[in-house]
């Protein structure tokens, strides 16, 4: 549903609300990023947008409480909604990168290798990796097509052995984490894997500090592949090169006052978040690759004079904290110059990784900032405007 009004109305404020004396680098740039449209959805739940179909014009969502999954196009119309099977043969036990692989339903789960279905829910391809693996974390993807083959990020295997793993000192497979290529690429006809995308250098990373388990980023465009990290405020460029994935370049945000994410010594891992959880550091959320330009969302930290006095244990008014600490934008053109940074970015908005076919960027209405509760779900499209 469009309210164009509405959309009138909200552009102009967030238009007048940038601040005008951030003119970026080019006297002649003075760029927002403004909502030019909306999306409403009659649905009961905090529906977060995943991925988008760029052939069948199709998003999709989860709700992550009840892990149900639905579809859904651009006048909010649920084409389809089910849930993955949580008994018998077919049971998913984690679903974790989830998104479209060729215009299909696709997941990462965590035993069973990479799994497609239906709009319906029915499975329909099962593609098995090798066994014996784990991921740290969550994914931002399944898998990516790398010729004729499936690239995803890479798990951890070599660690097990007779004895499994030692889940008491993790220090050298956290090391081995900081170094290590970080794709894994399988061929389906034969089974057989490798890796791809060797970790970018002179990194945080490489300091003997540790600064969490890594979460990588990445995005793929065309040849192009676009990696970031949660300590480092720049991202890094990668391009396809005979099947490889190689590294070209590091971009950074060139930002003044960000606060860098603490670390401690490697040994001391499991003192990260007693002694440094508290901070509340700059990083780089979301980043969007399109057609002409890269878009990067990031924040810059908050102070420790003010954050210590907000407590994580008031969950709620911590998180009203968190949803009040300000999102800029950065923009690059497609050769990762920087055209502008510190746009400033309106509040009460959730940041999806989705990007459609005409530019926009899809963020979720947070309703909790507005305290309100609706029985709809809206999305926001966002573009760049000049």
């Amino acid at each position: 549903m469009k309210h164009p009004l509405i959309i009138v109305l909200l552009a102009l404020i967030l238009l007048a609300s940038c601040n005008s004396e951030q003119k970026g680098l080019h006297d002649d740039t003075d760029l927002s990023i403004v909502i030019v449209d909306s999306i409403q959805m009659a649905y009961m739940g905090n529906l977060f947008p995943y991925d988008f179909d760029s052939n069948s014009g199709l998003y999709l969502g989860r709700w992550n409480n009840n892990e149900e999954y639905v579809f859904f196009d651009d006048n909010g119309k649920i084409v389809n909604r089910f849930k993955l099977p949580s008994e018998g043969p077919n049971a998913i036990n984690w679903a974790m990168g989830v998104g479209f692989l060729n215009g299909k339903l696709t997941i990462m789960e965590q035993q069973k290798g990479l799994i497609q279905f239906s709009e319906d829910g029915e499975i329909i391809d099962k593609i098995p990796i090798p066994n014996n693996y784990f991921f740290f974390n969550g994914l931002n993807f399944p898998a990516y097509k790398l010729g004729k083959e499936l690239a995803y990020s890479r798990p951890e295997r070599e660690e097990f052995g007779s004895e499994g793993i030692d889940w008491d000192d993790l220090t050298n497979i956290l090391f081995k984490n900081y170094s290590s290529p970080l794709i894994e690429v399988l061929n389906p006809e034969t089974g057989t894997i490798r890796n791809t995308m060797l970790f970018p250098e002179n990194t945080v990373y490489s300091t003997g500090q540790f600064f969490n388990v890594i979460p990588p980023n990445i995005i793929k465009f065309g040849k192009e592949w676009i990696l970031f990290l949660l300590a480092e405020m720049k991202y890094f460029v990668y391009e396809v090169q005979d099947g490889e994935v190689e590294f070209v370049k590091a971009v950074d945000l060139q930002l003044e006052n960000a606060i860098p994410m603490p670390g401690v010594p490697m040994k001391d891992y499991a003192e990260w978040y007693p002694q440094k959880g508290h901070i509340i550091f700059g990083k780089i959320e979301q980043l969007y690759r399109r057609d002409n330009d890269i878009i990067v969302i990031y924040t810059k930290g908050v102070d420790e004079e003010i954050s210590k006095n907000y407590s994580p244990d008031n969950h709620t008014e911590w998180m009203d904290f968190i949803y009040n600490i300000p999102r800029f934008a950065a923009v690059f053109n497609q050769d990762h110059q920087l055209i502008q940074n510190d746009i400033s970015l309106p509040k009460g908005l959730i940041w999806s990784s989705v990007v459609n076919n005409d530019g926009d960027i899809l963020a979720l209405k947070n309703q909790d900032y507005f305290g309100i509760e609706e029985d709809f779900v809206t999305y926001y499209k966002l573009n760049t405007l000049k």
